[in-house]
């Protein structure tokens, strides 16, 4: 017997058991949805590997996003650090979703089928998956393997070679989670940002929590201590 339709909101309130799939909701529905994936990406991830985000135009769906994690430890991890943060002016509010996600049955090698159409979905994810933890690890090997030079020690940290779509208040929500921050600068002409703390610890703590931080699968952020 199927079971009646039930609006997220409402599906929360009866489970909130912990899962890999996180439900915000509070979201500024003004921002442009492809700025905020990319902020809620680019916070979320620095939890553990993020397998899908969910995010709709739609008016059922507006304000709201629905994220998958690989596992529930990175799941509970994020919900605890993040519930309350402000982004784009409001606060995250963030519960465990009322099922589990669709994509575990693809990585378990089972078939899912639509309810309406009956559609066999491929269950092809395994070998992308494969595919991305291999490159992970051969990043990982480049970067523990390379001696870079961070500069001297001060409190102003510059960002390079940023990709056009980055702006500034995507960079200011995200150097915004380490405390002493106090402004940024963008000079989208040359792909550099600056980014000023209060003092020369509470950068370093920045730059060792994002160099080389995955601002999306293909770019890296590469933070250093900027010139005096």
């Amino acid at each position: 017997m199927n079971q009646p339709y039930l609006h997220p909101a409402n599906q929360i309130i009866q489970d909130q058991a912990p899962k890999e799939t996180l439900y915000i909701t509070g979201l500024n529905d003004k921002i442009k949805l492809e700025d905020m994936k990319f902020v809620l990406y680019i916070l979320f991830s620095q939890f553990g590997e993020v397998l899908q985000m969910v995010m709709k135009k739609t008016q059922k769906l507006r304000g709201q996003a629905f994220i998958v994690f690989q596992n529930i430890t990175y799941a509970t991890n994020a919900k605890a650090a993040l519930s309350g943060m402000i982004v784009y002016d409001k606060p995250l509010i963030i519960e465990f979703a009322y099922k589990k996600s669709v994509i575990f049955d693809r990585i378990e090698g089972k078939f899912y089928y639509k309810q309406k159409q009956h559609k066999e979905l491929q269950p092809n994810l395994p070998n992308e998956l494969m595919k991305e933890k291999k490159q992970k690890k051969f990043e990982d090997k480049i970067q523990n393997n390379s001696n870079l030079n961070q500069g001297e020690i001060n409190n102003v940290l510059l960002i390079e070679s940023l990709p056009p779509f980055v702006t500034e208040i995507m960079l200011s929500e995200l150097f915004r989670q380490y405390p002493g921050y106090s402004l940024i600068k963008l000079i989208p002409a040359r792909g550099l940002a600056f980014v000023e703390y209060q003092n020369d610890d509470q950068a370093t703590v920045a730059l060792k929590g994002l160099s080389n931080f995955k601002i999306t699968p293909e770019c890296q952020l590469k933070v250093k201590y900027a010139k005096k």
